[in-house]
């Protein structure tokens, strides 16, 4: 389903506030060209490079495969049944199920899901079901700032100019007002001012509401002026 299939609304979404996506899941990491991560809860720090990557995939932009996790193993059964359709892996998001199967349907940009092998704790055999990474790959230019409730200064982005605000950090439900061209393009995007919300068509929206995603992504109904 592209975005010209888009109807008049939209959604944004606060799922990097849902840390809960990532906590505890019973999961080690391992990155390409390096040993496994330790099987523990808590995973060691990463270097630059990883930083840098997911800095860019917090702003929107398409990665290259090896920029992401090279694979993931559940080494905690019981911990790892607790993850949702959307987990974090490293930093990156992770989906499953339902969420996957819906968000096949639409028009993600230039990034899209990505095949990701998850093994069980012997590092070899695959874990049942199919997993795939989230690859952003849209970033538009439709927030209307000045329309929006709560929005305030954060920073200015050195390579652009661009000044980037926070949207709804104290009062969740604040409006956010967006122009006609966020009904253009993909159905998944980021704002380039705005600092790590994801924005959602009508569409895509709904879908996640009708397969219980809503709370998950935390949606915030937009407003088209």
């Amino acid at each position: 389903m592209s975005g010209e299939s888009m109807s008049g609304g939209a959604w944004m979404s606060d799922v990097f506030g849902n840390y809960e996506i990532g906590f505890k899941l019973g999961l080690r990491r391992k990155q390409f060209g390096k040993d496994w991560d330790p099987a523990a809860h808590a995973p060691p720090p990463v270097g630059p490079i990883v930083v840098q990557s997911i800095n860019r995939y917090t702003r929107g932009e398409p990665l290259a495969r090896e920029e992401f996790p090279e694979a993931a193993a559940v080494w905690d059964e019981k911990s790892f049944r607790r993850a949702k359709d959307l987990f974090s892996v490293g930093g990156f998001y992770c989906v499953k199920g339902k969420l996957a199967e819906t968000l096949a349907q639409f028009d993600l940009g230039e990034g899209g899901l990505i095949p990701f092998p998850v093994y069980q704790a012997d590092l070899a055999t695959p874990y049942a079901g199919e997993f795939f990474l989230l690859n952003f790959g849209c970033i538009k230019n439709s927030i209307l700032v000045d329309q929006c409730e709560d929005a305030t200064k954060f920073l200015v982005r050195k390579a652009t100019g661009v000044q980037v605000y926070h949207l709804n950090d104290f009062k969740p439900e604040g409006e956010v007002v967006l122009s006609p061209r966020a009904l253009e393009g993909p159905d998944l995007w980021f704002e380039e001012a705005v600092h790590e919300k994801l924005f959602l068509s009508d569409a895509l929206g709904q879908a996640l509401l009708d397969i219980g995603m809503g709370e998950v992504f935390r949606l915030t109904r937009c407003r088209i002026a």
